[in-house]
């Protein structure tokens, strides 16, 4: 039997009692005089060998907190009370609470005295996911319960997980759940005794605990509180208050990570955009800049990298002014290099603020080198970093507004490298304003490869929005003729007559003209009750080696796991590809069509200007505008003539032979393919009308789309042909005549 089995029922099983008796308090375990058994001796002298435990220096806050939290959580993620242990004997903790360890090591004895209860009843052989239900919050896991929806639901409730924290609802609900498992076990009753001395020397343990425990907890809401603040300031421009905010942490908490860095983004951005190159001052510099987004005015979406085009500065400042700039750069310079010196492992958000220091100091060739060698580390330090991010997980209120969900995301860009701390984003950046496109869309590549490499797939969303918003030239060099490609999920089938809700079947659409290798395909599912820019991004689990031209790829199953929703919850679609050459978007038909009827109606007016200006260029560059367009579809459109002329007379023979094979007469149609790189979408009279037709067959080959509308049009019919698309919306007017169509009019709506 595993010794993890017995504590874990036992130490929760001594709380189902509401009272004890005097025998058993009597009776309680003491730390006093205290010396482990050879299985407990890593983890109880990694706990009590620390420095701070005799020396009662200045602690760590965030550490006391990941530690705190940690050690509870641990008892969730476990899979045996062997694995608890070595988990403990792991942690690192320098800079924790003495009072923290001191508390810690009272738990030892009540452990230890569950190890020599180990064999004395086979009955406790599956009591540890009963443990882990009983941390969630009161479900027992003997039945029915996966490990995996437990580990969600105990990351979405932190008060869940430890059971612990003063009140009636965590003692309910633990009681409830080893109340059910006593009651599913048929326990014997000789357990009955050392059950009551456990219960009674656990009970001491939780009442000395839980006050230090709030304690700290208190004390990291209000740091958490200084941060957020500094955040929403900075990402709004309000540097001032924001350098105020984390001067204020930073005077109580000299080392904390978060306050370091923002203290020295702030002071870069607060040179006012201004690039020191000797001793003059040129602009080229930080400008945040609001992208559209559903979030109240407050709160300031994803930062853009700026154009210095945008932001007009004067040509020369005045010697004190100068000396302000280079002082903040100097304090910034200072900051950084206390932050490495502290955090070894976790330099990369620090090289890339580094490397935009350098750039304002106009260092083109040391900025690069600082994002060249940050590309390098943010994968080997992926561990560390995205540990430092299980604070914000632990704040599960964040996810439940959209400032929250704003401030997790700029917390997680620092601590991942995506978005504003990309280092090869903000490379890509550096190549495309040198007019160097292709290393710019190679460095975009590198990008996504990185995030990939790391594991990292929840933010993948927010990567393509910020390429979009900042790198849209270089990123749609990536995406030409990507609406050419489509996917699809519906419920997977099970017996002959019965859906699943939560296992969909993926399917990519390829209509290009191009084989597609090496294929891994993220979905971006969008339910119920989810913010409008909100996600849940799965990973489609099969690569697929090629998707060949014209085909349509099976690309197996993935399953639902987003707490309560399952297929008929499902809003909308997108899914993100990666082949060996390309990032592209891979859209559902539905969206594709609700996307393109947006500009017709002016929702894209809601885009940044500096969104704005990089689609006008990118469709300047590609002589996609919409008067070169306009006469592209006037000269380039054919209408392909019917199998049947619609002007001879039928013969009887001929209405005979159609009862047994019909010629095909439907509308097809060819149009030049430089449309394809302005996600078109095509229909006959108005996508938004009752009557609109929309291609059964839309694809690519060679320098043409080919469409085929199911419709047999009637001689001398005018068709109006709507094509919507990221130019401009057009009306071409057909006449049809058979082989003798002609295109009337070509009119910009």
């Amino acid at each position: 039997m595993k010794l993890s089995s017995i504590f874990l029922l036992t130490s929760s099983l001594i709380l189902l009692s509401c009272t004890s008796t005097p025998q058993a308090d009597l009776l309680t375990l003491s730390i006093d005089n205290y010396k482990p058994v050879d299985e407990f001796v890593d983890a109880y002298e990694a706990i009590s060998s620390q420095p701070g435990l005799q020396s009662g220096r200045d602690y760590d806050l965030e550490k006391t907190v990941r530690v705190l939290n940690a050690l509870e959580l641990a008892q969730v993620r476990s899979e045996s009370f062997d694995e608890f242990l070595d988990y403990m004997a792991r942690q690192d903790y320098t800079g924790v609470a003495p009072d923290v360890l001191e508390a810690k090591r009272k738990l030892f004895p009540v452990l230890e005295y569950t190890y020599r209860l180990r064999e004395q009843d086979e009955q406790l052989s599956d009591a540890w996911m009963l443990m882990r239900g009983a941390a969630r919050g009161g479900e027992t896991l003997v039945r029915n319960t996966s490990a995996s929806t437990l580990l969600r639901a105990a990351l979405g409730d932190m008060f869940a997980v430890l059971g612990i924290v003063n009140g009636e609802d965590a003692e309910r609900s633990t009681n409830e759940a080893f109340a059910q498992y006593e009651k599913d076990k048929k326990l014997k009753s000789q357990l009955r005794d050392d059950l009551q001395k456990l219960r009674a020397s656990y009970r001491q343990y939780l009442e000395d605990y839980t006050p230090i425990y709030k304690k700290y907890m208190q004390e990291y809401d209000a740091l958490c509180i200084e941060k957020d603040k500094a955040y929403l300031d900075l990402y709004a421009g309000r540097t001032d208050e924001a350098l105020s905010h984390t001067s204020s942490i930073l005077q109580k908490y000299p080392d904390n990570p978060e306050a370091m860095l923002l203290h020295a983004m702030a002071l870069i951005i607060q040179s006012k955009g201004f690039k020191v190159q000797g001793s003059k001052v040129q602009g080229d510099g930080f400008k945040f800049q609001v992208s559209g987004s559903n979030l109240p005015d407050s709160v300031i979406p994803t930062p853009v990298i700026p154009d210095s085009a945008l932001f007009p500065l004067p040509s020369s400042l005045s010697n004190c002014q100068l000396s302000i700039v280079n002082y903040q750069l100097s304090i910034a310079s200072q900051t950084l290099a206390r932050y490495a010196t502290r955090y070894p492992s976790r330099t990369a958000p620090a090289l890339v603020l580094e490397g935009l220091l350098q750039q304002q100091l106009g260092n083109e060739e040391a900025a690069m080198s600082c994002f060249h060698q940050a590309s390098v580390e943010y994968p080997r330090q992926a561990a560390q970093l995205t540990d430092m991010l299980d604070s914000y997980n632990r704040r599960n209120y964040l996810s439940r507004t959209p400032e929250g969900q704003y401030l997790r995301r700029l917390y997680a860009s620092t601590m991942e490298g995506y978005g504003l701390f990309s280092p090869n984003l903000l490379k890509a950046k550096h190549y495309a304003d040198q007019g160097k496109m292709e290393q710019s869309r190679e460095e975009i590549y590198n990008h996504f490869f990185r995030r990939g490499n790391q594991g990292i797939y929840d933010e993948l969303l927010s990567d393509m929005q910020f390429c979009e918003e900042n790198l849209y030239g270089a990123f749609k060099g990536l995406l030409l003729e990507s609406s050419y490609i489509d996917v699809s999920i519906e419920p997977e089938s099970e017996w002959l007559f019965w859906d699943s809700d939560d296992v969909m079947r993926v399917r990519i659409n390829n209509r290009s003209d191009l084989d597609l290798e090496n294929v891994r395909v993220f979905l971006c599912i969008h339910y119920t009750d989810m913010y409008k820019d909100e996600y849940d991004v799965i990973k489609v689990p099969h690569t697929a080696n090629i998707i060949a031209k014209h085909t349509t790829a099976d690309l197996d199953t993935v399953t639902l796991r987003y707490p309560g929703k399952t297929y008929k919850d499902i809003t909308r679609i997108r899914a993100i590809a990666m082949t060996d050459d390309r990032i592209c978007w891979v859209d559902d038909v539905n969206y594709k069509q609700s996307h393109a009827l947006s500009f017709l109606r002016g929702g894209q007016r809601d885009a940044s200007a500096l969104q704005a200006q990089a689609r006008e260029e990118y469709l300047r560059n590609y002589s996609l505008e919409p008067r070169k367009l306009q006469r592209a579809l006037r000269e380039g459109i054919t209408i392909l003539p019917p199998e049947e002329d619609p002007t001879a007379d039928r013969s009887w023979w001929d209405t005979f032979l159609s009862w047994f094979s019909s010629p095909d007469n439907d509308l097809k149609l060819e149009l030049p393919r430089v449309l394809a790189m302005t996600d078109p979408v095509f229909s006959l009279h108005p996508l938004d009308s009752d009557d609109a037709i929309t291609p059964e067959e839309n694809y690519l080959s060679g320098t043409t789309i080919h469409l085929r509308f199911p419709c047999v049009p009637a001689y001398g019919d005018h068709l109006p042909l709507y094509i919507y698309t990221e130019s401009a919306t057009f009306q071409v007017d057909i006449l049809y005549r058979g082989k003798d169509s002609q295109i009337v009019s070509v009119t910009i709506l």
